[in-house]
């Protein structure tokens, strides 16, 4: 579905019709949608720029965590070698 813009909303004309609708009627109330449609947009935008900015937070949060836990991998494997030279030391 395509999504309309303010200015296709504004510059939409209806036909004239006997026993039609009140012209000035129509019109306040397509500035009603227009307004509303245009703080909807902006307001879109804004989330998007919101959720931009936290995704780039989470990945550079994730990227510490993944470092982190290397380093923790690491240390771990350094304990688990030192408790074996120590029982093979206790071995002898």
């Amino acid at each position: 579905m395509k999504r309309l813009t303010p200015m296709e909303i504004f510059n939409k004309d209806f036909k004239h019709v006997m026993r039609g609708y009140d012209i000035d009627e129509v019109n306040e109330f397509l500035d009603l949608v227009i307004k509303s449609y245009e703080d909807v947009l902006q307001e879109n935008e804004y989330l998007k720029e919101q959720l931009r900015a936290a995704k780039k937070q989470n990945t550079g949060r994730n990227n510490r965590v993944q470092e982190q836990t290397g380093q923790y991998d690491e240390i771990i494997r350094e304990i688990l070698a030192r408790i074996d030279r120590l029982e093979k030391m206790m071995r002898r």
